[in-house]
């Protein structure tokens, strides 16, 4: 009967207490958007011409190259791609987005402007990232 208990009392432990440990490293949206913007910022800054490239090959579609270009004057690569993203996602002009940030509305608040879905945005800025390498 003891033998019982002690297993019970383990899968039970293991049934309660997985989900929370698992949980806790979990990132809300916009940290982790944050996270992903000074990621691909702190890598492809070393070599913009190539990140130019790889740009203007990932939204060859959606974007017109003049819009990129312009926009590496005046960001930082991963605040390039979230721009490109909440423009693809929102159908508005980059230079709105970009005007947004300048003044001074963070990422969060103007996806909720914007009716942006951000948890969709992340995945975008994510999967740029795990396409350029």
């Amino acid at each position: 009967m003891k033998f019982i208990k002690i297993i019970f009392g383990l899968f039970m432990s293991i049934v309660f207490l997985f989900p929370i440990v698992a949980s806790a490293g979990r990132l809300s949206e916009p940290e982790e958007l944050a996270r992903l913007i000074n990621k691909i910022s702190e890598r492809q800054s070393k070599n913009l011409k190539q990140f130019e490239k790889k740009t203007k090959a990932y939204f060859f579609d959606t974007q017109k190259p003049e819009t990129i270009e312009g926009l590496l004057k005046e960001l930082q690569p991963g605040e390039i791609i979230t721009t490109l993203v909440f423009s693809n996602l929102s159908k508005k002009p980059a230079k709105d987005i970009v005007a947004m940030k300048k003044a001074g509305v963070d990422w969060p608040d103007m996806a909720a402007k914007m009716k942006i879905n951000l948890k969709a945005a992340v995945k975008e800025v994510k999967d740029f990232r795990l396409g350029i390498g």
